[in-house]
């Protein structure tokens, strides 16, 4: 059984819950059947947008919370609790920018939120960054799935392709951003 499938077999009512857990999959499918009349794309969109600002609301929750429990990982990334404080105020002062790099290439995402409520950075502006990122990102993507469904096994052959030109993309943007900082922050 294919998401799609499943989508339509259980109605409209797994959407958020689905969008919550992975929004751009599941934004690009719903669009697809939203484009075959299985679902009304007004109504759709704005559960699509809900669910991946909610998924993003948690990532930011477990880098709040975690920072203890992600201490391991963190090593292995070179991550430590205590940040330089010129580079620490630098991602403060970029946070947004670094928030739409993340969303928007979706490659490097989840390290953006997870490390943006490391960071303690305002909630409601981080909620807000990231609404007015998404409802362009979801509508691309709903406009993808309903327009370029039906070349599915196009578009799943180069799945890896997008994905890693996303990733360097996303990485590229964030070294310039984070490069800047530095900058910024030998100066004073």
């Amino acid at each position: 059984m294919t998401i799609g499938d499943f989508l339509i077999a259980h109605g409209s009512a797994l959407i958020l819950p689905l969008a919550v857990v992975e929004g751009p999959v599941v934004t690009v499918v719903t669009g697809f059947l939203a484009s075959q009349g299985y679902f009304t794309w007004y109504w759709m969109l704005p559960l699509l947008v809900g669910g991946d600002v909610v998924g993003d609301v948690f990532y930011y929750a477990v880098g709040r919370t975690g920072v203890a429990s992600l201490g391991r990982v963190g090593r292995w990334l070179c991550v430590r609790d205590a940040m330089p404080p010129a580079l620490r105020d630098g991602l403060e002062r970029n946070a947004g920018r670094m928030w739409l790099i993340g969303k928007w290439t979706h490659a490097i995402g989840g390290v953006v939120l997870v490390g943006s409520g490391m960071l303690r950075l305002p909630l409601w502006r981080f909620i807000l960054v990231n609404l007015l990122a998404t409802i362009p990102k979801s509508a691309v993507l709903f406009g993808c799935g309903w327009f370029a469904g039906d070349h599915y096994p196009f578009l799943e052959r180069h799945y890896v392709l997008g994905l890693a030109v996303l990733c360097v993309v996303g990485l590229v943007a964030a070294g310039v951003v984070l490069r800047r900082t530095e900058r910024v922050g030998v100066a004073r």
